[in-house]
């Protein structure tokens, strides 16, 4: 199949498609959010007199996990229920595992560094999820195709990406500004604000994979 360019794509295409794609997968789009926000919060809350960095490891390993698995069945969902998946293989969960720490550990990496390299990772491997999920092969290609098929969109789609996420960062300050660390409340408003930047970054990968499809006269009830 060609690889066709993101660079014509708009930022107002974007978030319109994203929106779309949110819209047309309510009922799994709120099961992840909730699902998310239950367990983060329930983790966020009994782990708050943990000072061992021991301890701390182990409750961002599992966090990883968790993040991992629900954005699995969010994306697989949202494939099928958007008609866009074409792959005749099995199960693809292994491949997104190791493709969900690489893409994880590369943009946490960047942003460590130069804060600048982890967004523009995060913003070429964003379609990475739906390529492997609605085509199969392997995490590595993937993300190797996501890096070629987003170039010199990098500007587009961070942009469409802080107009989308924009609210949600804006609660989670205001969460950590008007709440006690360890009011429940305040805990639970955060972490489902932080779910709603999961669930809409996904979300925008698979729009923006359709848009590219599309491209390729390829049928696209997300793009």
């Amino acid at each position: 199949m060609p690889i066709r360019s993101a660079a014509s794509l708009k930022v107002g295409a974007i978030i319109d498609k994203t929106l779309g794609v949110i819209e047309h997968n309510i009922p799994p789009v709120l099961l992840c959010a909730a699902g998310l926000t239950v367990v983060n919060s329930a983790v966020a809350y009994f782990t708050q007199g943990m000072t061992r960095i021991a301890d701390g490891l182990v409750i961002w390993v599992a966090g990883v996990a968790v993040g991992i698995v629900a954005a699995y069945l969010l994306v697989d969902a949202m494939v099928r229920r958007t008609g866009l998946r074409s792959r005749t293989e099995g199960d693809v969960f292994v491949a997104y595992c190791i493709m969900a720490i690489l893409s994880t550990l590369g943009v946490l990496g960047g942003i460590v560094l130069l804060v600048i390299p982890g967004l523009v990772f995060w913003a070429r491997w964003i379609i990475a999820a739906p390529t492997l999920i609605a085509r199969g092969g392997s995490g590595t290609g993937a993300l190797g195709e996501s890096w070629e098929r987003t170039r010199g969109a990098e500007f587009q789609i961070l942009v469409a990406l802080l107009a989308l996420l924009i609210g949600p960062i804006a609660v989670i300050i205001a969460c950590a500004v008007l709440f006690e660390r360890a009011d429940p409340v305040g805990i639970v408003i955060s972490q489902f604000a932080t779910s709603l930047t999961t669930v809409i970054s996904l979300a925008m990968g698979l729009a923006i994979y359709g848009m590219l499809e599309s491209q390729q006269d390829t049928p696209s009830p997300a793009g």
